[in-house]
């Protein structure tokens, strides 16, 4: 599926909600929608906008905070909305403040930072596996 588009220069994303899901082998599911032009993502017009969902097995942690809320991460990166660290303020957090460290050692697993920069939301997820992300509906424009 080409979802590197989510990691394009110019490609805009909005955060749609978030489920809690009974499906197996999906714990969370995010709904997104995308564009290449920001105006499309605000007036939301059947058609005009890509919509995509992102499914995480297990997480850790997942929020969706109000732009106005929301700082910019010690090594910004400018111009895609979607990122994975490593290393993240929010992973340093939890493992201050959570058994995080105690669940990488015990599973001898490690886990990551995913945050989509959405239009007026910051969503992130803390997870030790990558998300399966499925465009579910193409705009007329997507190529």
């Amino acid at each position: 599926m080409n979802w590197d588009r989510l990691s394009e220069i110019d490609y805009f994303l909005a955060f749609v909600n978030f489920l809690e899901t009974p499906v197996s082998g999906v714990a969370l599911r995010i709904f997104l929608h995308g564009s290449k032009n920001e105006t499309e993502l605000l007036l939301g017009l059947p058609g005009t906008v890509d919509q995509w969902q992102v499914d995480f097995q297990s997480y850790a942690v997942y929020s969706a905070t109000a732009e106005d809320f929301t700082s910019l991460p010690a090594r910004p990166h400018i111009g895609n909305a979607y990122h994975i660290y490593a290393e993240s303020s929010l992973l340093s957090y939890l493992k201050r403040h959570t058994n995080l460290t105690e669940q990488e050692l015990t599973r001898h697993i490690n886990y990551r930072h995913f945050s989509f920069a959405c239009m007026e939301h910051q969503v992130d997820v803390v997870s030790a596996a990558p998300p399966m992300i499925e465009l579910l509906h193409a705009s007329k424009d997507f190529i």
